[in-house]
């Protein structure tokens, strides 16, 4: 069987979350609502999976790619304008082989999709339809402090949109309907996004948690890579993401997701809310009943967005990634001041080169991003000629770099800088926060001294260095990385 999952729901109710992304990348529980459907497909065994798109479907094409990383085989298609699942089918009939099950991406439903074949073969039609008789409703009761997201029981059942059909021709006959009676989320508002997060943290969506890491004795999921300090205070359930910092004081309240590299500084409060990733909760701010991404806050309540000006109150952590003119001027300065300090090593160094035979320096490229531009990760990526002396990876062969420094193509502490023959070898979704940072001269791998470890050990490094970066950790990165070369000589 093939499955066809669509992504029409209109991105104008989302407001800010939909600048860049769909509807279909929005997160619950910090994983896009599309990935949520296709590993699920893959797991029940349905690995053919056709994806149609009417709002920014480039955005989505390279999410997916081709389904390599789940295992599956996935194909974008572009359609103009939403459609219901009859239409899906015969719009795609050329491309589709056998039973067809179309699925809506922003439909959180608790359906397997065993019970849905198990009915659609106790009939003798060849459609099936899936109608819902509950929803969880989008306005919580208020229990113990908690927002209990409870049932709330339509009069007549609604199209969920899903529907499974013995083959494409057969699309258009009207079918049986199958009424489901479970846990159901429209995700069509933030409202409903949020409904969704709290939802599958109150158990209703088993297929969405299954996959997270085990939860503690106080019924909280935690991330990978992720700190939280001794003195904070985390009631469940919650939801804490990757390389996310919870920091003195802090408390979270239950019914909160946090979201990946999110940072909640001393004192901060926050409950019943979503954090999306990479958003800053500054110190003894309070956030309840609302969605908070970057420095815009929806309140639950009140159900409009606010733009935050004050970044010491909410903000976005990737702002700070972004190198200003002073940085830049300072990079380029304290650059200048290290390759006239070293020119005696370095150019002695070079001629034992050129009396050798080799060129005074060593060339390869690498990709890097446009600082004046502030463009970060590949598509902003440009490649250039970097320079060095030798592959033995010591403080000497580093040297040369400097000059690349001082002329803007790197930073001086930043993750590596790729090789042009390297760049399709970071695709999957969990590498993608290394880079948020620009490539520099000396790394965390330099500072942790793992030139010689393996790739995976090397990306985490750089992805801690990403979430958790400032001023003051890149002066600690530059002090630890040169002293590391020095020491491995070269």
């Amino acid at each position: 069987m093939e499955v066809i999952l669509t992504c029409f729901q209109p991105s104008e109710p989302f407001g800010p979350l939909t600048r860049m992304n769909p509807v279909a990348l929005l997160p619950v529980l910090n994983t896009p609502l599309l990935q949520h459907k296709i590993e699920y497909c893959v797991s029940s065994g349905l690995k053919v999976i056709h994806v149609a798109a009417v709002d920014n479907p480039a955005t989505i094409r390279e999410f997916v790619g081709h389904g390599a990383r789940w295992g599956a085989q996935i194909k974008v298609w572009t359609f103009k304008e939403p459609c219901e699942g009859r239409a899906t089918i015969v719009r795609l009939a050329d491309k589709l082989e056998g039973p067809v099950m179309v699925m809506p991406v922003e439909n959180c439903l608790d359906l397997t999709i065993e019970s849905l074949q198990a009915f659609h073969a106790s009939h003798d039609r060849n459609v099936t339809r899936v109608l819902c008789s509950n929803e969880t409703t989008a306005d919580p009761k208020v229990e113990n402090g908690s927002p209990f997201v409870g049932d709330l029981v339509h009069e007549e059942p609604v199209d969920s949109g899903v529907m499974l059909a013995d083959s494409p021709a057969a699309a258009q006959e009207m079918g049986e309907s199958m009424v489901f009676r479970g846990a159901w989320v429209r995700v069509d508002t933030p409202h409903g996004l949020w409904t969704a997060n709290m939802a599958c943290l109150d158990g209703r969506f088993p297929s969405f948690t299954q996959k997270l890491t085990a939860r503690n004795a106080n019924n909280v999921w935690m991330g990978h890579h992720t700190t939280v300090s001794a003195s904070a205070n985390i009631k469940g359930p919650t939801y804490v993401g990757d390389f996310a910092s919870v920091r003195p004081e802090v408390r979270v309240g239950s019914y909160s997701v946090i979201g990946d590299s999110a940072i909640l500084d001393k004192g901060s409060l926050v409950g019943s809310s979503l954090i999306i990733d990479h958003t800053y909760v500054g110190s003894q701010t309070s956030l309840e009943y609302s969605i908070a991404a970057g420095s815009i806050v929806m309140s639950m309540r009140i159900g409009s967005w606010a733009a935050v000006p004050d970044p010491f109150l909410v903000a976005d952590v990737r702002g700070k990634i972004l190198i200003p003119w002073t940085v830049q001027l300072a990079n380029r300065f304290l650059a200048v001041v290290l390759l006239v300090l070293t020119a005696p090593i370095w150019l002695v160094k070079g001629l034992v080169r050129l009396a050798r035979g080799k060129p005074f320096f060593a060339r390869k490229r690498v990709l890097a991003w446009d600082f004046t531009t502030g463009a970060e990760g590949l598509s902003g990526a440009r490649a250039f000629n970097h320079l060095f002396f030798d592959d033995s990876g010591g403080i000497v062969s580093r040297l040369p770099g400097l000059i690349d420094v001082s002329k803007g193509r790197l930073a001086l502490v930043g993750v590596r800088p790729l090789e042009e023959s390297d760049e399709l070898t970071y695709e999957e979704n969990w590498v993608k926060l290394r880079f948020e940072a620009h490539p520099g001269l000396f790394t965390p791998v330099d500072a942790e001294g793992m030139q010689d470890g393996v790739e995976e050990e090397k990306v985490i490094a750089e992805n801690l260095y990403v979430a958790q970066r400032s001023f003051r950790e890149d002066l600690v990165v530059l002090g630890k990385a040169i002293k590391k070369l020095i020491f491995k000589g070269g």
